[in-house]
């Protein structure tokens, strides 16, 4: 496996990025409010920005929660199994949601891609800047399973027993 401090670095790159675009969001949100309410004349292009900025910010988030395991699971018949038929079913799901994202990658390009020919109403930007959002979600999530499901082979193949109740750490 890779530096885990380069990972924990390329982690810390997209924690940054999440950060800077919710204080973008919040910002310019707050500008269409006082420009609709107080001056009475709102910037056509805010909501639009803030719109772009919340896919943005979703689809990275949503990447973090792969790392995580924070989406929503269906847990009552993997917790009746011992620990490592437990890791060996979460292995399985792992691989099918990897197959799904790199699925969603192919098709999110592709999408992507013909969405830059439109251009957005009130920011002038292709709307690729948008749909960029899903193959880049679906990228960042297949690395990212790709390191859990690393770890989760270490510890069904490795000598110590693995521990799947303990609180989940970061992976990167």
């Amino acid at each position: 496996m890779a530096n885990p401090s380069r990972w924990r670095s390329f982690a810390h790159i997209e924690e940054t990025l999440a950060a800077i675009l919710l204080v973008f969001a919040f910002v310019v949100i707050a500008l269409q409010i006082v420009t609709r309410f107080v001056f009475h004349d709102p910037m056509f292009w805010t909501e639009e920005a803030a719109r772009y900025a919340f896919v943005w910010l979703v689809a990275l988030g949503a990447a973090e929660g792969v790392t995580s395991r924070t989406h929503i699971t269906m847990d009552i018949v993997p917790r009746m199994l011992p620990e490592r038929a437990q890791l060996f079913l979460r292995l399985v799901l792992d691989v099918l949601v990897l197959t799904a994202l790199l699925v969603l990658v192919y098709y999110g390009f592709f999408g992507a891609m013909r969405a830059h020919k439109v251009m957005s109403i009130a920011i002038g930007v292709p709307e690729s800047w948008l749909y960029g959002a899903l193959p880049v979600f679906g990228l960042l999530a297949a690395v990212r399973i790709m390191l859990v499901m690393a770890r989760d082979v270490r510890l069904l193949f490795g000598a110590r027993s693995p521990s799947v109740d303990v609180p989940f750490e970061r992976y990167l």
